[in-house]
């Protein structure tokens, strides 16, 4: 076997909810996974590291592969929550790899959803955040945060939907459908809502979020309205980005492929389906690393 045909190739996605491996060989074909729990070094820290390292062991049993290739391979980790070489390192220094590259996990996001290619990407989940990659140059916009960002975002959908039940008990705005269901969930009391939110996370008020979608697909008032100025944040980042409506434009996350019929005519046109996952972007990028660290 030789050299090439012996090179080990991992792939680790990891957020607040879980991580994934995925080992492959040099071709990419894959060769074991696994799933672990939540890896976003932000928040817990040391949970992050045992849930990475504890889920590189599983892939490794799924591969049948010894510890040995392990420490040989070269691996690519897009983590949410990375956002300086000190969060990168942090994770870094207990990988087990000849080669590490520890990243925020926009990029392998986009580098999947693209296959490295050109192009846009809308990712739109709990969080948000939007990229064009052109000319080899990847520039991103967004990915904030929830108190300080995340437009059209999951969290940003759910947290918007209770400003407007709150402002239609007050008779500010006018109910429709859907903030008079989203109220009965919390037994038509507001301070049910106000105790909620002082407290809810992101994820908590992304819950939410189907309800927007769904009301909307029905033609809802609320939750069209909602969606349309999500829409019109993507296409203002779009904007910002120079984005050119003959290039390819991925929505992805669990909220972005609904915001396709939100956006005008020109943008919806060039809407495709992403080529791949933020873990297919991890082991492409960790075959291009090259073998010499």
């Amino acid at each position: 076997m030789s050299d090439q045909n012996s090179t080990i190739l991992v792939g680790i996605d990891g957020g607040g909810t879980g991580c994934r491996v995925a080992i492959a060989d040099a071709d990419r074909n894959i060769l074991g996974s696994a799933k672990g729990g939540p890896a976003n070094p932000t928040y817990t820290p040391q949970e992050a590291r045992d849930n990475i390292l504890a889920a590189i062991d599983a892939a490794r049993l799924d591969a049948g592969l010894d510890q040995a290739a392990i420490n040989s391979a070269r691996a690519y980790v897009g983590l949410a929550g990375i956002r300086n070489d000190a969060d990168a390192e942090f994770i870094a220094e207990i990988l087990p790899f000849a080669q590490a590259n520890v990243v925020e996990d926009r990029e392998t996001t986009v580098t999947g959803a693209l296959a490295g290619g050109e192009g846009a990407v809308a990712a739109i989940g709990t969080g948000s955040f939007v990229a064009r990659s052109k000319g080899g140059k990847t520039v991103y916009l967004g990915g904030w945060g929830f108190r300080l960002g995340d437009q059209a975002s999951g969290a940003w959908l759910g947290n918007k939907l209770l400003e407007r039940v709150i402002l239609c008990t007050e008779g500010i705005e006018a109910h429709s459908d859907l903030t008079r269901e989203t109220l009965a969930q919390y037994n038509d009391d507001p301070y049910a809502i106000y105790e909620f939110s002082n407290a809810a996370t992101p994820a908590e008020f992304g819950e939410l979020a189907p309800l927007v979608v769904k009301a909307a697909n029905k033609g809802d008032s609320t939750a069209t309205a909602m969606m349309r100025e999500g829409a019109d944040y993507i296409v203002k980042a779009l904007n910002t980005l120079s984005y050119q409506p003959d290039e390819p434009l991925c929505l992805t996350g669990g909220l972005g492929p609904h915001y396709a019929g939100f956006l005008p005519a020109s943008f919806a046109a060039q809407v495709v389906k992403p080529k791949g996952t933020a873990l297919d972007g991890a082991l492409l990028l960790a075959a291009r690393m090259g073998d010499t660290p």
